[in-house]
């Protein structure tokens, strides 16, 4: 009976053990599931607040045509409707294809650091460069502000998200137009130089085939034109060819 006492308490021993090891790999599982969680809450994308009002102006170019080659100045109008402050923390931009949102470039990120208290206004300026490599054609511009509040909490609002145009300075389009003018005039130049190169190769054919022909004499025609011809000295012959016998 006391074996059998001990392999009793023995096994009731072993089994709280097991019990008590399931449970904590269960609260360790369920720790990291949390801490996943959490990350991946953290690491979502930022919502804008409902207290933050933008308003975006392009003050040199307000019809959204944009010249290659040059700066281009965005200003953006940021209103704090709420009851805590706004910090601005981060500014930037990209360049999408406007068919697919396929990203061209991620423009420089700005960082303006300005507090925007509440019932405030304030405007921040942002600056791109549009690239004179690019395609003259439509694309879609993002542009966004970053900010926090008070209590730390990020947010982010997406104040521009449209569709822009690119297009060719006009010293650009004078340059092109200068040098298709340039390479018209060339193409006629080479087109007029072997075509009287060739004029000329004919017109010496023609000129040496005429000549030769003119020149050249009739069979017989020397001897003929030679027989009424009286050269001193000469005896005359008779049309036989025998000489005129005394009379």
């Amino acid at each position: 009976r006391k074996m059998m006492s001990r392999k009793l308490v023995l096994s009731l021993l072993l089994l709280g053990l097991l019990v008590v090891a399931g449970a904590d790999d269960a609260a360790e599982e369920g720790g990291e599931e949390a801490a996943d969680a959490g990350d991946a809450t953290e690491s979502g994308p930022l919502l804008p607040s409902e207290f933050a009002q933008t308003i975006t102006l392009f003050p040199d170019f307000p019809d959204k045509k944009f010249i290659l080659g040059e700066l281009i100045d965005v200003l953006c109008g940021f209103t704090n409707v709420g009851d805590k402050s706004f910090n601005i923390t981060q500014m930037k931009g990209s360049l999408h294809n406007a068919m697919d949102y396929k990203t061209i470039i991620n423009y420089t990120e700005a960082n303006p650091f300005a507090e925007i208290k509440k019932d405030e206004h304030g405007t921040m300026s942002y600056k791109f460069f549009a690239d004179p490599n690019l395609d003259p054609k439509e694309y879609q511009l993002t542009l966004s502000i970053d900010y926090i509040d008070a209590d730390r909490d990020e947010y982010r609002t997406v104040y521009f998200n449209n569709t822009i145009e690119f297009v060719e300075s006009q010293s650009t389009l004078g340059s092109r137009a200068f040098f298709g003018y340039f390479l018209f005039a060339a193409f006629v130049g080479v087109v007029c130089f072997f075509g009287y190169k060739a004029y000329q190769k004919y017109a010496s054919k023609k000129t040496r085939r005429t000549g030769g022909e003119a020149s050249k004499p009739s069979a017989g025609g020397a001897s003929e034109w030679l027989q009424d011809v009286n050269v001193p000295g000469a005896p005359r012959r008779s049309g036989s060819g025998k000489k005129a016998g005394k009379k």
